[in-house]
């Protein structure tokens, strides 16, 4: 470990030790610890900070808070031919998505296509390190978490004022052979909330047109938005309607997961004003079930080095295609390590020493 007034650099390993033990700590499995571990740890080589250790503090509160069990598994609720139900039972998210995630790969691999909801789940973190996975092994993967309700979330209906959205993020994912495969992920909001806390962890401001304050006016100050404020959709004050439809649609195919677990109801049996729908869905798709698998990811392949060779806008260096900076990142990070921010750092060995968990600089 390397370390300068502003961050400090760890070796993936040596954090994704410290991150286990902590989880250990908690009361979750060796299996689950290890899983939540190396997600948040490959958030960070992907250049995605905002979903890697920096959420460790809120996960240690959020179970002390008992709004995630750590030692809960999943298991199915339901299942039927190719689809399946999912109970989290509040465990961690990223242990109950992997599960669901490979149930889909193997039902796929016989029948074509498969599609499962999550239900009682918790932050999964970054979708887009399960929709590498599924590229991996040649199988296309669309994704999408959700949340909507009266005074929750992290985001506005487009127009209005008060949070009603979570930041209801979309995945999809398409293999190309040996090429480097599509892999698109993105919040429907202009920013992740971990971005936000991030801003204001290393005490700047954020992007202009990314969050408002509570009377929906624009603001630069991270502050604000955890004063009452919200995230801009997708597509700003100006285009803000595209990112609404798709952050309700994730919120309503979550809601999938709810058919076996109604929410609460008024007297008239209508769903109650301050409950709130979603959860996670996922969708896996064999390309070779409706053709040629190699002739398909060579078309793939091809599409995607021609969108490379398009000719570049004035002091554009290179046009990428989605996921390869993650790809860049993991590359680079793999190498030189990761660099935690100095306040992050602070607040991670806080919860190890609360844990009885020794930092690496410790040892």
């Amino acid at each position: 470990m390397t370390s300068s007034s502003s961050s400090v650099v760890l070796a993936p390993a040596t954090l994704t030790k410290f991150a286990q033990a902590i989880f250990q700590a908690l009361g979750a499995d060796e299996d689950v610890a290890g899983e939540v571990s190396r997600h948040l740890v490959r958030a960070n080589l992907s250049g995605h900070p905002s979903h890697g250790v920096l959420q460790i503090p809120h996960y240690v509160l959020s179970v002390r808070r008992g709004e995630v069990v750590p030692e809960a598994r999943p298991d199915f609720a339901a299942k039927q031919g190719a689809t399946a139900l999912i109970d989290a039972h509040r465990g961690f998210g990223q242990f109950s998505t992997r599960f669901a995630l490979d149930w889909c790969l193997e039902t796929a691999r016989e029948q074509g296509i498969a599609a499962a909801a999550i239900r009682h789940s918790v932050h999964i973190g970054r979708l887009g390190d399960y929709i590498e996975r599924a590229t991996a092994v040649g199988m296309v993967a669309i994704m999408s978490l959700g949340s909507a309700g009266t005074g929750g979330g992290n985001a506005a209906p487009f127009g209005g004022v008060g949070r009603f959205l979570g930041t209801n993020p979309w995945s999809i994912g398409i293999p190309a052979g040996d090429s480097q495969p599509l892999v698109f992920d993105a919040a429907t909001t202009v920013v992740a909330e971990g971005k936000v806390r991030l801003a204001r962890t290393e005490g700047r401001p954020v992007r202009a047109d990314t969050i408002v304050d509570s009377q929906g006016d624009a603001t630069v100050n991270p502050d604000d938005y955890y004063s009452g404020g919200s995230l801009r959709l997708l597509g700003g004050e100006a285009a803000g309607h595209k990112g609404y439809g798709l952050s309700l649609a994730a919120a309503l195919l979550g809601a999938l997961s709810m058919v076996e677990d109604p929410a609460p109801t008024s007297g008239d049996g209508t769903a109650a004003v301050a409950g709130r729908v979603g959860g996670v869905f996922l969708i896996v798709i064999d390309p070779g079930a409706f053709g040629s698998l190699v002739a398909y990811q060579q078309m793939v392949a091809t599409t995607l080095q021609a969108a490379k060779l398009m000719p570049r806008a004035a002091g554009v260096p290179e046009i990428f295609v989605p996921g390869e900076v993650e790809r860049r990142a993991r590359d680079g990070a793999e190498q030189i390590g990761i660099a935690i921010p100095a306040q992050t750092w602070e607040d991670l060995k806080q919860c190890g020493r609360q844990l009885r968990v020794f930092p690496p600089d410790a040892e």
